[in-house]
């Protein structure tokens, strides 16, 4: 029984063996030269950003944030001067996109986008509708 218990051990699980233990070695190997390549990586922004010539200076940064800032209140000023008058639009049987888009001088689509809708879906009898038209 003994015989039985030890069967030989063929010549493809020998190989298997043998590469398994081949891997379990360089496998410590590639994990510290990823943990290496990874810090590098890391420290390469830190590194740039310190440096006076990849970085623009401080001065020239907050410059850009007051002309930014500036431009920003410009268009709000812009569109409160053209602000627009909104009205609201009961439906009523018979009307359709285009008929109510024509008594306001818009088009079909224009008026369902400024309802969030679409102008495939269906208007019912009594829905409230806003009407943005610039004054």
């Amino acid at each position: 029984m003994d015989q039985n218990a030890r069967k030989p051990v063929s010549r493809l699980a020998r190989q298997q063996a043998v590469r398994e233990e081949r891997k379990n070695r360089q496998a410590p190997w590639w994990t510290a030269l990823l943990i290496g390549i990874m810090m590098a990586l890391a420290v390469v922004p830190l590194v740039t950003s310190q440096n006076s010539d990849y970085a623009a200076p401080k001065k020239e940064q907050a410059k850009e944030k007051t002309k930014t800032a500036k431009k920003q209140t410009v268009k709000q000023k812009a569109a409160k001067q053209t602000s627009s008058k909104v009205e609201t639009y009961v439906v009523q049987s018979g009307d359709s996109w285009a008929a109510i888009a024509e008594k306001y001088g818009l088009s079909a689509e224009e008026l369902a986008e400024q309802n969030g809708l679409d102008t495939s879906s269906t208007l019912a009898v009594g829905q409230k509708l806003k009407i943005k038209q610039a004054k």
